[in-house]
């Protein structure tokens, strides 16, 4: 019997790439979600939503209950809407303080009440940390749309961005390991490269079809392991 896994998540889960040439978000058919399907014959069922962030996610919980008690795991991926800015608004006033959408300590505990309503409906989580931010790409595109020099007076360095992303990255792990839920560490598909450029759309945030294909090399052999100890599993305790 196939693997029924529920997918709740952001348009990285969903399969969104910005195609260049037609200056537009599309979904990739090849996404790393759905190649671990087809590589391990699994019946996905993906709620992933452009712009999710975990607040966003936890209200509408109730709606997939039924889905995540009915799937054999549930694969959260969450955080990298949360640690974003109004850039418009930054840009505007770099000096005024500025919240991102999800403060780090709101997010934790969202995340992790996401964790505990999950396995009180009777799912079993997967915690799958957010891939890192290309900073200077990433840049670029925000100023498209807001003022660079006040944007960069904010940030004081691209590589802001980067660590910024990272704070919620860690935040993620913690939150599952205090709850021995197993963990995809997707971030380090592309820590472990030395450059960024194939993996990454045009807006610096967006894994592009390459990216896709090395999120799921990466990923293929850790979600075996956990599947392959999937009778072993309790809510609350190690696998």
């Amino acid at each position: 019997m196939a693997v029924k896994l529920c997918v709740i998540g952001d348009s990285i889960t969903g399969g969104v790439v910005y195609r260049d040439d037609a200056a537009r978000y599309v979904k990739c058919k090849e996404s790393f979600v759905n190649l671990l399907a087809a590589a391990l014959g699994m019946d996905v069922h993906n709620h992933s939503r452009f712009g999710c962030t975990s607040t966003a996610a936890l209200e509408r919980l109730g709606r997939y209950e039924r889905d995540i008690a009915d799937c054999d795991w549930t694969l959260v991926m969450l955080g990298g809407n949360d640690c974003d800015f109004d850039w418009p608004a930054v840009g505007a006033d770099p000096d005024a303080p500025h919240e991102c959408n999800t403060p780090i300590e709101r997010f934790r505990g969202i995340y992790g009440e996401l964790l505990d309503r999950i396995i009180a409906a009777g799912g079993r989580p997967i915690a799958m940390n957010p891939i890192p931010v290309f900073g200077r790409r990433y840049f670029r595109w925000i100023s498209r749309r807001a003022d660079a020099k006040g944007v960069m007076r904010f940030l004081g360095s691209t590589d802001t961005i980067e660590h910024w992303n990272e704070m919620y990255a860690i935040a993620v792990l913690r939150e599952a390991a205090a709850r021995n839920v197993p963990i995809l560490d997707a971030r380090s598909a592309f820590l472990f490269r030395r450059r960024f450029d194939p993996y990454f759309s045009a807006d610096g945030i967006h894994p592009s079809a390459e990216g896709h294909r090395r999120l799921y090399e990466y990923l293929l052999p850790q979600l075996k392991r956990i599947l392959g100890c999937e009778s072993l599993f309790q809510p609350g305790a190690a696998c």
